[in-house]
């Protein structure tokens, strides 16, 4: 079979394939201490199960190009490596890595059937992935479609973990949602507590709370003026909202098309903005269509 890994800074994801479908999956710890560590513990755990191992497909977040990871905020100790060849000391098949926004976008892109889409990831942060005709496109240095970091604003001047101000990240995003609410404290009332999520933001958005609404409003706002200056420049059949916050629905989904279409050029309004399918599952079955086209190319 072929094999989906998801890693992320605290577990590994790993999804077993055979015909498009997911047969089985599980996770590991990821094993930050070293990178034999790391690899022997996502290795070992597929052998268990699996001794015709027939590819990985493999994410990681960072910056990544031809399987070299320039830099990971959250794994730094894998700055510099190129993982592939870390994997094949330990398991000699084919094996691909990807970013893990790209790989997200790549898995909701393949699995709907659609060729020309957008993902964007909204978590901690803004993660974005561009899938044109099937394929992900990287950039040169791995940092295509990092729609986090595109300048939207010179009114907060919030400060970026990137060292910039006025990216979409710092407006929206979990970060983004913390900035707004702290910088609107204490000149908007609110039923908000001290200690908050951004779910407690959203639900308390749709009652119209003054503070939760604002933060809310400037979020999608700003969001919205991303979207459609992606789409200008790329023209996306679709555009696809995933990451945890994405699990504000149609709430979120409805603001972010009315302030798309506030911003967007007339060519590009009728880009379809829907919510994403796989969930959390998306990395592995990204990182298994990408393993999967591969090993195709190589026959």
């Amino acid at each position: 079979m072929y094999y989906g890994v998801d890693i992320g800074g605290t577990t590994a994801k790993i999804g077993a394939f055979k015909n498009d479908k997911l047969i089985d999956s599980w996770q590991v710890e990821t094993q930050v201490e070293s990178l034999e560590k790391l690899v022997n513990n996502i290795v070992d755990s597929i052998k268990e199960k699996d001794k015709n191992i027939l590819g990985l497909g493999i994410d990681v977040p960072g910056f990544i190009k031809d399987n070299v990871i320039s830099s990971s905020a959250n794994l730094h100790f894998l700055d510099g490596v190129n993982l592939e060849e870390a994997f094949k000391k330990a398991i000699n098949v084919p094996i691909k890595v990807i970013n893990d926004a790209n790989c997200h976008a790549l898995g909701e892109a393949k699995y709907a059937k659609l060729d020309n889409i957008i993902f964007v990831a909204l978590g901690t942060g803004v993660g974005g992935g561009f899938v044109l005709n099937g394929q992900v496109l990287e950039g040169a240095n791995g940092a295509g479609m990092e729609i986090g970091h595109i300048h939207v604003d010179d009114k907060y001047n919030f400060r970026c973990g990137c060292g910039q101000v006025g990216c979409l990240e710092t407006l929206c995003g979990q970060k983004g949602v913390h900035n707004l609410v702290d910088y609107y404290r204490n000149s908007l009332a609110t039923k908000l507590e001290v200690d908050y999520t951004v779910k407690d933001v959203f639900d308390l958005a749709r009652g119209n709370d003054p503070l939760a609404y604002k933060a809310f409003e400037v979020f999608t706002d700003k969001l919205g003026l991303a979207l459609a200056n992606v789409s200008a420049l790329f023209n996306p059949g679709t555009i696809i909202i995933g990451g945890g916050i994405s699990q504000a629905g149609d709430f979120l989904i409805n603001h972010i098309k009315t302030n798309f279409l506030k911003y967007a050029t007339p060519v590009v309004r009728d880009t379809k903005i829907i919510l994403a399918s796989l969930g959390s599952n998306a990395g592995m079955y990204g990182a298994y269509y990408l393993i999967k086209d591969l090993v195709k190319e190589q026959q």
